[in-house]
């Protein structure tokens, strides 16, 4: 069992100080630690056991769906808050369709099941903050479909990493510096692209210096923001 609230402090933000002692106190909830590194549609919980969902507190997963040859891939990290349905739901299509996930750091989830959501009832800020969440992950894939759609794949490539950099980028002198690690074929996928293309994409980008690359960190340079209008 773990303090939700240590673990993701941001959800007791709108908490009266006084009040989340209490509520650190209170809202407990089972943490799995994820032993596989790959897994098709079923993560093997019972729904019961996920009746809020499950809030990633560490790691770092890839969801990805193919579907007629095709394959879009969606990143997610501590603080995302995954339904039931997304784990062991499958896509209802008259095509065929996949889901798989792919931990690229070790995962550790928080069960949020029905002893949590009674406890947090009591604390509306909470499960309000949760709820942001769930809208969250909404927006950022409506931006993922737009970014799949732009023209060029170094405007792909330059959008998504500056929309990655919202999150687990350091801004630094020289620009700002994403520590994910993001394969090409990883890149293709999330910019909806084929990997030569990236590759080629990439080459460019780094002899003009707007992103460049070492091991698994990427800088963005501060130029490459106004790149985008020229690209």
């Amino acid at each position: 069992m773990v303090r939700v609230l240590e673990e993701d402090p941001e959800l007791a933000a709108d908490l009266d100080l006084h009040v989340v002692p209490a509520a650190t106190r209170e809202l407990l909830a089972p943490a799995v630690d994820v032993t596989w590194t790959t897994r098709n549609t079923q993560w093997g919980f019972a729904s019961e056991s996920v009746r809020l969902g499950l809030l990633i507190i560490d790691g770092l997963v890839v969801r990805e769906v193919r579907i007629l040859g095709t394959r879009s891939a969606e990143l997610l990290g501590a603080g995302d808050l995954l339904r039931p349905a997304d784990v062991d739901g499958e896509v209802s299509l008259p095509v065929a369709a996949e889901v798989s996930w792919t931990a690229l750091k070790p995962l550790r989830v928080a069960a949020l099941d029905e002893v949590f959501l009674a406890a947090a009832c009591r604390y509306p800020a909470v499960l309000a903050r949760l709820t942001a969440r769930a809208i969250a992950r909404s927006k950022a894939l409506a931006l993922h479909d737009a970014i799949t759609n732009l023209k060029h794949v170094e405007m792909r490539l330059l959008v998504q990493f500056w929309h990655l950099a919202e999150r687990w980028g350091r801004v630094g002198r020289d620009g700002v510096t994403i520590t994910l690690p993001l394969t090409h074929e990883l890149l293709a996928k999330l910019v909806g692209a084929a990997r030569p293309s990236v590759t080629t994409a990439l080459g460019d980008l780094a002899a003009r210096g707007l992103l460049t690359r070492d091991h698994d960190s990427w800088r963005l340079s501060h130029e490459s923001r106004h790149a985008l209008s020229g690209l």
